[in-house]
C-alpha cells in the first residue's frame, strides 16, 4: 500500500478541519452534509483525516478547563462575576480610544523603511533575485541586501519562513533584534518576538549567533524538526522538538492549539487580528484551549471561543472584544 505524502496529509487535514468546522456550526443545509459525506467517503485516507478532525473538534471542549481542575468534567465557569465585565468596559473603551488614536503611527518606521512588509492580518510571498522565497506573515518588516560575498536579510519585525536557494560562495543570513541565523540548509522559520528570537527548522539545519559574536560556535546548530530560542541574556536555549503541523498552520491560514492558555490564544489570535481582544478575568484567562483557528476571520474565531469554553464575547467596538462569562 502506497502510504500518502506529507504534503497531501496536509491537505487532506486542512480539508477535514473546515468540514468538521462547518458542520458543527449550528447552520448547515442538507446540501452541505451531503457534500460532507461524499468528501469523507472518497478514500481510507479521507475518512481518517476526517475522524482526525471530528477527534480535535471533541478535545476542543474537553480541553476547556482550567489546569488544576484537568480531573473533573468540564463546567462552565461560575467564578466569572459579570460585575468585573461591566467594570473593565469603561476602563476598556477608554483604553481603545487611546489606542485607535496611535495606531496609524504604531510599526510605521519599519514600514517606512523596509524592502518589503505586511500589515496586521496580511501575508505575502517574495521571490528574491537568487531564487529564495519567503513568506512573510502578520505584521513583518523586512529588508534584503546582496552582495557579491553574502546575503544578508534583517527581520525588523515580525515572523517569516525562508526557502533558501543554493549559492556556496554567499551564505544567507537574517538578522534580528538579537541574533543572527544562518541557513545551512533549505527551509527555516525566524520568529522576532519582545525579546528574543525563535528559530524552527524545517529541512537541514541553521546556525545561531548573538549580534556582537564574530562567528558561529560549533554548538549553535538547530537542526531539522527542532526549534530554538535565542535571548541576549541567556543566548540559545536548548533544541526543543516540534509539532511541524502545528507551528506551520499559518502558512495555511490556519492556528492549532492543543491544551493551550486562554491568555496564549489571545495573545497569538491578536498578531492576526486589528485592535485588540481582552479577557476579563484572570482565571477564565488560565482555562484550557485545544483548537484549529481561522486567521481570517476574526469573528468565527471568537465565536469558536465561545463555543468552546461556553463564555461571552462582547463587540465594545470594531476595534475591541472582551471576553468574559
Amino acid at each position: 500500500m502506497t502510504k500518502a505524502s506529507v504534503s497531501e496529509i496536509t491537505v487532506l487535514s486542512d480539508q477535514a478541519i473546515d468540514w468538521v468546522i462547518r458542520l458543527h456550526a449550528g447552520n448547515a443545509s442538507d446540501r452541505e452534509r451531503r457534500a460532507a459525506a461524499e468528501w469523507r467517503n472518497r478514500s481510507a485516507a479521507h475518512l481518517r483525516a476526517f475522524r482526525d478532525a471530528e477527534r480535535l473538534w471533541l478535545e476542543m471542549g474537553l480541553a476547556a478547563r482550567p489546569a488544576e481542575d484537568s480531573a473533573r468534567p468540564p463546567t462552565r465557569p461560575d467564578d466569572v462575576k459579570p460585575s468585573t465585565f461591566g467594570a473593565l468596559r469603561v476602563l476598556a473603551v477608554a483604553a481603545v480610544l487611546a489606542f485607535v488614536a496611535v495606531l496609524p503611527f504604531l510599526g510605521m518606521a519599519d514600514a517606512w523603511f523596509s524592502d518589503y512588509r505586511t500589515g496586521v492580518g496580511e501575508q505575502q510571498t517574495v521571490t528574491l533575485t537568487d531564487g529564495s522565497v519567503v513568506f512573510l506573515n502578520t505584521d513583518t518588516a523586512l529588508d534584503v541586501r546582496y552582495t557579491a560575498s553574502g546575503r544578508q536579510l534583517t527581520l525588523k519585525r515580525g515572523q517569516a519562513l525562508f526557502r533558501v536557494a543554493a549559492d556556496v560562495g554567499r551564505p544567507f543570513e537574517v538578522a534580528t533584534d538579537s541574533a543572527v541565523v544562518k541557513a545551512l540548509g533549505t527551509v527555516f522559520e525566524v520568529w522576532q518576538q519582545d525579546a528574543a528570537t525563535r528559530i524552527t527548522v524545517s529541512e537541514h539545519a541553521v546556525a545561531v549567533k548573538g549580534l556582537a559574536d564574530a562567528d558561529y560556535r560549533a554548538d549553535s546548530r538547530v537542526e531539522a524538526g527542532n526549534q530554538a530560542v535565542y535571548r541576549t541574556q541567556t543566548g540559545l536555549q536548548a533544541d526543543l522538538g516540534v509539532d511541524a503541523g502545528q507551528v506551520s498552520a499559518w502558512q495555511r491560514g490556519k492556528l492549532v492549539f492543543k491544551n493551550r492558555s486562554l491568555a496564549e490564544v489571545v495573545a497569538e489570535l491578536d498578531r492576526y487580528f486589528p485592535g485588540a481582544i481582552l479577557i476579563a478575568d484572570a482565571k477564565l484567562a488560565q482555562f484550557r484551549v485545544s483548537g484549529v483557528f481561522p486567521l481570517n476571520d476574526a469573528d468565527a474565531a471568537l465565536g469558536m471561543i465561545e463555543h468552546i469554553l461556553a463564555i461571552k464575547v462582547s463587540r465594545l467596538t470594531p476595534w475591541l472584544a472582551v471576553l468574559h462569562g
